[in-house]
């Protein structure tokens, strides 16, 4: 689960930090869900109550009224009585305001038919006795305000007291009620807050141990296939999955192993070729001549017993071949030594190694010339060696058998493709070495065909007896330059 993601490291952590913080919002917003349907019910019990108190203050005016009346009657004092008397009015009619607006904010006892019809009843019927109190009073009529004592002021009495019984049974039953909702909101929030908490807690440790670990794994592979190519492990790749930043990572770690593997195996390749070749020059020279100048020795031997003249002069033929011997192991010993230009110009070295060969030549011959056309682009290091190294041995072959006057080598940097051509005017290679079935003794052409065929270049060798001999290297502009470019 850990092997692809096409999400970008960047993006997994951000949506990452997001889910976490969602989860978290989300479990607070459950706790503030159930403390909410608990302030709710504490919201309700607490309307209730307010209406239940302002029940019993409209109750303890109406108590009061009959208090006021009864002190009336035994003190007869009615300029006292109807000062109070208009206290009280004010304040009673202030009370209920303040009863009917509550109950309206608690529908369950205001849809109570006597709580609604027994306050109905004495918001007007308590300012009427206190007015007619207040005449009976003036008109001295002890007796009338006596009977309304015992009579009316005591039926509002006791409306009111049944008001305040009927209002405090409603409220009792929802304050059970509001209880009862309220603990199971606690039993609730006790059980879902922690339950929440503990799920965001999971979750954001999955998605964290997730998006870690589809970082760390392939870190893991990573660095694995880090230390397999220290210890030289060029097949050891990384396996990683998805398009984020390390897969691109992997992609490019596998990529630049295989371009070391290929080129390990390019100079190592290269290593076995050049012995090839040593061994090629070796036999084509100092081990050939060495053998024939064997064969004249034990030729001297035997006539130096008989004709001592004739060996004498058989010795000199001999000193004049070991003095050629000599020559073609310099002539191989220059060729075998590695291409190394402290610049990246393959035109001079080439012109070195002509100039060098036309030196050593007798009369000069052939005349060496070297042509380049095309704007000067640098040659991977790998091509550059391996052309050189295909040019010097078609001059080598040239100057040591072609028996030519003229030797050209054409370098062309073309867009598309890089070109060298070596053409001579000499005797040309015979058919049968050219096809390949020569025999032993003849390397030259195949270490060029093996040179060319390691870095993907084609070799064409063009030759006709008497008419002289053309090879040419072509390869590829992708496969050739490097990434220096300059005008010649």
């Amino acid at each position: 689960m850990f092997h692809q993601s096409d999400l970008r490291i960047g993006v997994r952590l951000t949506a990452c930090f997001l889910t976490i913080v969602v989860l978290m919002i989300g479990a607070d917003a459950v706790a503030i869900w159930q403390l909410r349907e608990m302030a709710a019910h504490t919201e309700m019990l607490n309307t209730a109550d307010k209406a239940s108190s302002a029940i019993v203050r409209v109750h303890l005016d109406v108590n009061s009224f009959s208090r006021k009346v009864a002190r009336l009657t035994r003190s007869r004092d009615t300029d006292q009585f109807a000062k109070e008397a208009a206290l009280l009015r004010a304040t009673f009619l202030q009370h209920v305001r303040d009863a009917e607006q509550i109950l309206t904010s608690s529908p369950e006892i205001a849809q109570d038919a006597f709580i609604s019809s027994a306050l109905k009843t004495l918001k007007p019927t308590l300012p009427s006795q206190i007015d007619a109190e207040i005449e009976l009073a003036s008109a001295g009529d002890w007796a009338a305000i006596q009977l309304r004592l015992t009579g009316q002021i005591q039926d509002l009495l006791d409306l009111s007291s049944s008001l305040v019984e009927s209002v405090e049974e409603r409220v009792f039953r929802r304050r059970t009620t509001v209880n009862q909702e309220t603990e199971r909101v606690r039993h609730r929030l006790f059980i879902i807050v922690p339950v929440a908490w503990l799920l965001s807690l999971f979750a954001a440790a999955i998605l964290g141990w997730y998006v870690t670990g589809t970082i760390i794994v392939p870190l893991s592979k990573l660095t694995t296939a880090a230390q397999a190519l220290a210890r030289g492990d060029f097949g050891h790749e990384v396996s990683v999955g998805g398009s984020d930043e390390l897969a691109v990572l992997g992609n490019a770690f596998n990529h630049a192993a295989r371009q070391l593997h290929n080129q390990f195996e390019m100079t190592l390749e290269a290593r076995v070729a050049e012995r090839t070749r040593i061994a090629r020059e070796l036999h084509d020279t100092l081990l050939q001549s060495f053998h024939g100048v064997l064969l004249r020795l034990q030729t001297v031997s035997q006539l130096l017993r008989e004709r001592p003249e004739e060996a004498q002069d058989e010795l000199d033929n001999i000193i004049e071949q070991v003095a050629e011997a000599i020559t073609e192991g310099r002539n191989a010993v220059q060729g075998l030594r590695e291409f190394t230009v402290q610049s990246s110009d393959l035109a001079l070295a080439i012109s070195t190694f002509g100039e060098e060969l036309t030196t050593r030549s007798e009369n000069g011959q052939p005349v060496f010339r070297l042509a380049v056309e095309g704007e000067f682009r640098d040659l991977l290091p790998v091509v550059r060696e391996e052309i050189y190294g295909i040019t010097a041995e078609a001059l080598r072959n040239t100057f040591r058998h072609a028996e030519a006057r003229r030797v050209e080598v054409e370098i062309r940097y073309e867009q598309e493709q890089f070109r060298l051509r070596v053409r001579d005017d000499g005797k040309g290679i015979e058919p049968a070495i050219l096809s390949g079935r020569g025999g032993e003794g003849h390397y030259g052409l195949p270490g060029m065909q093996e040179r060319a065929k390691l870095i993907g270049a084609k070799l064409t060798v063009r030759s006709n007896v008497g008419s002289g001999t053309e090879i040419e290297v072509c390869l590829p502009a992708s496969a050739a330059y490097g990434t220096a470019q300059r005008r010649s």
